[in-house]
């Protein structure tokens, strides 16, 4: 179903939802279908978490009432159906300056691969200390229907940063400098003569993976199909929050910038 072209009336609705969110501001970069049987996406492209929060709930009510005109009814429901794959949002999320640094963009400078390293150190902290508390964040009795089921994400939550950044973190853990990742694109071999080699990201892209990295930003899946996204995006901004605090206290404590983060990997790292 995933390769499938939507069906004529679904592709109608989705035009038109789109059409729609145009004319009210929001830009809508992805429709296609999903896994599960008359599973559809739609994503908007990404802006300040605030708003991006409300054109979401705005979507969702553009999307019943339009969907209403043909004879149609859009289930925002996680679990529906028994044995078929729910439905969830995929909170892409990431944390930049006011300089227009990104936290998790790994950069071409030296200052931007360092605050990259810095910025998955704190939020392996915060992953790691307030576990609970990202979970609850989620847990709704839809949403529980879904998560660690037959489907991916898992209900248990973790850091998915990628394989190459894993080897990265085990050498600063063992004393190497906080420089030295590199971020670079590769291409899957087909094994085909006919097809080119495909090009992938920087790093494995793990969709099973509930808070797994996606090149410039992390990408939290484990949020419900009908949840306002402004609760799961507080409690990632406030876990970031704590995994700084926690950063800044050992390094105002007198520990240098690279041997507080290899603590931090160190201790939060399972």
């Amino acid at each position: 179903n995933y390769f499938a072209p939507p069906p004529t009336e679904v592709n109608t609705l989705m035009f038109n939802v789109q059409k729609i969110m145009l004319k009210l501001g929001v830009a809508m970069a992805v429709l296609h279908n999903e896994v599960a049987c008359a599973q559809h996406e739609m994503s908007p492209i990404y802006c300040h978490s605030t708003f991006s929060a409300d054109n979401n709930v705005l979507f969702m009510e553009v999307l019943e009432k339009e969907a209403e005109k043909l004879g149609l009814h859009a289930l925002l429901h996680e679990k529906p159906f028994a044995g078929i794959n729910g439905s969830g949002k995929h909170n892409n999320w990431s944390v930049g300056t006011d300089t227009g640094m990104n936290f998790f963009y790994p950069g071409k400078t030296d200052q931007a691969r360092e605050l990259f390293v810095t910025g998955i150190a704190c939020l392996a902290y915060g992953l790691c200390q307030h576990n609970e508390v990202v979970r609850c964040c989620v847990a709704t009795a839809g949403n529980d229907h879904r998560l660690g089921a037959q489907e991916a994400p898992p209900a248990i939550i973790s850091l998915y940063p990628g394989t190459g950044f894993e080897k990265h973190v085990d050498s600063i853990i063992a004393g190497g400098p906080l420089l030295g990742y590199k971020a670079e694109k590769t291409t899957a071999d087909p094994r085909a003569s006919s097809a080119m080699p495909a090009v992938c990201g920087v790093e494995d892209r793990n969709r099973t993976a509930p808070f797994p990295f996606c090149g410039n930003r992390f990408e939290f899946r484990a949020v419900g199909s009908s949840q306002n996204c402004s609760f799961p995006i507080a409690v990632c901004n406030t876990i970031m929050a704590s995994g700084m605090a926690a950063l800044s206290s050992l390094i105002e404590g007198g520990m240098s910038h690279r041997d507080a983060v290899a603590q931090m990997f160190k201790e939060n790292r399972h």
